[in-house]
């Protein structure tokens, strides 16, 4: 059973977008060669359709927030 407070996600600006909502990082895991970023708060799976329906956040945050998961997923 997967947790509705648990979203995963390789998509760096779908992730960057959930930082920047306030959602914490809850890991990561490598799924062949790509890297899947695990994501945990209340409501994480609706607030990442926001993500594609239009979802609004500042961009200088976004900007941030991205250069941040970047280092996070290719970190050793």
């Amino acid at each position: 059973m997967v947790s509705p407070n648990l979203y995963s996600s390789q998509n760096l600006y779908e992730g960057a977008y959930l930082l920047c909502r306030g959602f914490k990082l809850a890991g990561k895991k490598q799924n062949g060669q790509k890297v899947l970023v695990l994501f945990e708060g209340d409501h994480v799976q609706q607030e990442a359709l926001k993500f594609y329906n239009g979802g609004k956040v500042e961009a200088k945050a976004l900007t941030d927030a991205y250069r941040t998961l970047k280092d996070y997923v290719f970190e050793r």
